[in-house]
């Protein structure tokens, strides 16, 4: 497993997460580390879209420089509230920084 991924049942925290900014590359990443863990982990169970969402969300606070000590890193948990969701799917629309 990745030295920059710690997995627990209910959630997956990467590292440096900023540093990977294109859908591509998140999916990839997050791809390699399904294959990988048991089918019950947080990142295994939730959908990818849902994912990917939350981590460009972390990364325009990131580049936005706003809470960055907690935005360079991604905590991905297993069971996300519809509102908190809804707002990182909102929020996720406005990052541009894909390549």
């Amino acid at each position: 497993m990745n030295d920059r991924v710690k997995l627990t049942y209910d959630n997956t925290h990467i590292n440096d997460s900023y540093l990977i900014r294109s859908k591509e590359d998140m999916r990839k990443f997050l791809m390699a580390i399904r294959e990988q863990c048991n089918p019950d982990m947080a990142v295994a169970v939730r959908d990818m879209k849902s994912l990917i969402c939350e981590w460009r969300s972390h990364n325009l606070f990131y580049y936005l420089r706003v809470f960055r000590s907690r935005t360079k890193d991604v905590d991905l948990e297993r069971c996300q509230s519809w509102w908190r969701e809804l707002f990182c799917r909102v929020v996720s629309f406005f990052y541009f920084w894909d390549r």
